[in-house]
């Protein structure tokens, strides 16, 4: 119908004969037959290489159907030509003896990137055309000859646009050449390397048996000292090198395993007599509460108070054991020692950690309240209840409980505007407890409704557990003075004693040492429970007549007091716990006596006649 390579109106020529490059395996392709498939299959088609009538080259036909009212109605049709390909694979500039190819479905080469004029529509090689004809796969590797007779390898690849394929062919000998190279010159390398190393390993034998002999000699050393191998040269070889450094961590992993060995032999003589230290000074503290307890009671209420008593340490020391000594929660000190009396005690507070040091007396102290309160207080009566609350105090990191009975009918109480009766021995233990051993601010009032008690507990007691935000300041129970009325003074000093101060840690021998001091007509001074606070006492106090001095105070020796005392010339009565102790022989040639927890009253009272018989003169200490 129409053709751009003539005028437009002139007359196209019958039939238009077509032209097929020769194909070896079929016959050439009719010149309407591409025209009938794009018009019976409705779908775009490209042309393997031709001729067409009117053109004057060889060209390659892409046609397209004119579709109108749904059916085909024409073909336009536009020739390629192979020049424009060439030069497509000649811009991708292919190594010298590299050639690109496009073959047509027919296996007639379309373009090349190398002698175009030469080879266009000419058949592929055999190799190729059977690859192309097999159809296995888009792309392979073909072994097989240029049109010179040069052996190439072809990497052949179909196209997804059209059916055609890619052909890229790379002499063999520049492909292999290199590969023969590297493994001629790794032929002459390996014999080079066989011989050197059969040289080497003569060398290297010779060496490596001085080097085994000197490592076997630095083993035995090791062996032998269980310490480091005497120092040499540096090893030659890398291996033994390695083996004698290890011989020296060894040796010094043995020296220092003997040496923690060592170590531990004495941690655990410690721990030996720590443990005899705390067992006498729980039973020492057994015996006290037995001592002190009153004796003009029933022997049925002795004995309960002698076993709550005790029965309180066992708890506090159980807790202790539970927490790996490291010390136990408020909360669960409380419940223990409250347990008896769940349906009429309430108790709330924040999270909080007491110190290992302090749980012992604050479980004393609850149990001796708790005491006080079946007998007088609110927890003797059916309708009295008992709240125990506690909070931090602010910054200082202090700790506040109170205790409120509520519910005593008001006959059993005293009258709010007069002092309490005189305390008994519980009274001054809750107060020994409170004041003395846990350093804290005790308050007690007696209102119309029951007891009401503060304990501020200082900082290095407890801790909590949640941080800052938890601490919230409790309300003073009450005011210094009505707290001051609120206690008789625990003895009445008389009119010229000896004056012998008590240093000792532990509240419950503390107050039976100044019992014992009263009932021989002495006056106690301290007790002191720290160092730093019986030399403080020891410094206020010009005449002493003897002192009585725990050698172990929570953690601290008592040597220094010792020395000033001695300068002073007064007379030292040494307590302790351990059974042994090399520094204190040294100090105890000059002291009057030395006491061994448990002590007997009559010890005490002996060494305390020595001590007072050789008192120094007034006006000498």
């Amino acid at each position: 119908m129409l053709n751009t390579l003539v005028v437009p109106g002139a007359v196209l020529p019958a039939g238009r004969p077509m032209r097929f490059p020769p194909r070896p395996e079929a016959a050439g392709q009719e010149a309407p037959a591409f025209m009938r498939a794009v018009l019976q299959g409705d779908e775009p088609y490209v042309s393997d290489l031709y001729w067409p009538a009117l053109a004057r080259n060889w060209v390659v036909a892409v046609a397209l159907p004119v579709r109108r009212e749904g059916r085909t109605i024409a073909v336009l049709a536009a020739n390629l030509r192979p020049e424009g390909i060439a030069r497509i694979l000649q811009d991708q500039s292919p190594p010298p003896g590299w050639i690109a190819s496009v073959v047509d479905r027919s296996g007639i080469v379309v373009a090349r990137s190398l002698e175009q004029e030469v080879w266009l529509a000419q058949p592929a090689t055999p190799e190729i055309r059977a690859f192309l004809q097999a159809g296995q796969g888009r792309g392979g590797l073909v072994r097989t000859h240029s049109y010179d007779k040069v052996p190439v390898y072809a990497a052949v690849r179909r196209t997804g646009t059209m059916p055609w394929m890619v052909v890229y062919a790379a002499p063999r000998l520049q492909v292999d050449g290199p590969l023969w190279r590297a493994l001629g010159l790794a032929s002459v390398g390996g014999l080079c390397a066989a011989l050197l190393a059969a040289l080497a390993a003569l060398w290297l034998g010779r060496i490596l048996g001085r080097e085994i002999e000197g490592l076997g000699i630095d083993a035995a050393a090791v062996a032998l000292a269980e310490a480091p191998p005497p120092a040499r040269a540096s090893a030659t070889v890398r291996e033994v090198a390695m083996a004698r450094a290890s011989l020296i961590r060894a040796g010094e992993a043995l020296r220092l395993r003997a040496r923690a060995k060592r170590e531990a032999e004495a941690n655990q003589a410690l721990l030996v007599r720590e443990v005899d230290h705390r067992a006498k000074n729980a039973l020492a503290v057994a015996l006290s509460l037995v001592r002190l307890a009153p004796r003009d009671v029933p022997p049925e209420r002795f004995a309960t108070s002698v076993e709550g008593r005790v029965a309180a340490m066992a708890r506090a020391h159980a807790l202790l054991a539970s927490h790996a000594r490291l010390g136990a929660e408020l909360r669960a000190v409380a419940e223990g020692e409250l347990a008896a009396h769940q349906g009429a005690v309430r108790i709330d507070g924040p999270p909080a950690r007491i110190a290992a040091i302090a749980v012992q007396p604050l479980s004393m102290l609850l149990h001796e309240m708790s005491a006080n309160a079946v007998r007088h207080g609110a927890l003797s009566h059916p309708e009295g209840r008992l709240s125990l609350s506690w909070a931090f105090t602010g910054q200082d990191g202090g700790l506040r409980l109170l205790w409120e009975e509520s519910g005593v009918p008001q006959a059993d109480t005293a009258p709010p505007d007069l002092p309490p009766p005189r305390p008994g021995f519980g009274l001054r233990l809750v107060r020994q407890l409170a004041e003395r051993q846990l350093g804290g601010l005790l308050r007690l009032v007696w209102g119309e409704d029951g007891l009401r008690a503060s304990l501020t507990l200082p900082a290095r007691h407890v801790s909590a557990p949640d941080g800052p935000a938890r601490r919230t300041a409790a309300p003073i129970l009450a005011t210094p003075a009505e707290a001051a009325t609120a206690l008789l003074p625990l003895i009445d000093d008389p009119s010229s004693p000896p004056s012998v101060l008590v240093v000792e840690d532990e509240s419950m021998l503390a107050l039976e040492a100044a019992v014992l001091l009263q009932e021989m007509g002495c006056t106690p001074v301290g007790p002191a429970h720290t160092l730093q606070e019986a030399l403080a006492l020891a410094a206020g106090t010009p005449r002493l007549s003897a002192a009585l001095l725990d050698v172990n105070l929570a953690g601290e020796v008592v040597f220094p007091l010792a020395e000033v005392l001695r300068a002073r010339q007064v007379p030292i009565i040494f307590i302790t716990g351990y059974g042994s102790d090399a520094e204190l022989s040294v100090h105890a040639a000059a002291a009057t006596a030395v006491l061994r927890k448990p002590y007997a009253r009559g010890a005490l009272a002996e060494a305390l006649r020595r001590a007072l018989r050789h008192r120094p003169e007034p006006g000498t200490a």
